[in-house]
């Protein structure tokens, strides 16, 4: 009898060790929303999956360059800098609409596009980095 005692549990262990290894193999997630620490990032650049522009974007500045370059939003959008580089930078925009003052290492800033447009900035610090912002309408 004590076999048959045992064996709930163990078929309990074993079904949720079967669910637990049934990933599908997809590893995308489900990012998009900011938080202050960005632990959650916005999700990339370009057009959305449906074909709409992004409603925020995340640029990294790495190795003296702004990724991704263009970056795309909606009218409305965000775009976040982010400097995970050595050396502090800005971006600033061509035509002073914007600039994000001096980032650190580590450090964020971000600017909401208001105008479908297209807006090139640099970097007042290194001002061979250039970079593109382009805001298009909600579709």
């Amino acid at each position: 009898m004590k076999p048959k005692r045992f064996l709930a549990p163990v078929l309990i262990l074993l079904a949720f060790a079967l669910v637990a290894c049934g990933d599908s193999g997809d590893s995308s997630s489900t990012e998009g929303n900011e938080t202050s620490d960005m632990t959650s990032e916005p999700s990339g650049n370009g057009p959305a999956p449906s074909g709409e522009a992004v409603r925020a974007a995340k640029v990294k500045i790495v190795e003296f360059t702004y990724g991704p370059d263009p970056v795309t939003v909606q009218v409305g959008g965000k775009v976040i800098w982010q400097n995970e580089d050595t050396a502090p930078h800005t971006a600033t925009a061509d035509d002073g609409s914007f600039d994000t003052g001096t980032l650190e290492r580590g450090k964020i800033k971000s600017e909401t596009f208001k105008q479908a447009g297209t807006y090139p900035y640099f970097c007042e610090i290194h001002p061979t980095m250039h970079g593109t912002v382009e805001v298009v309408e909600k579709n």
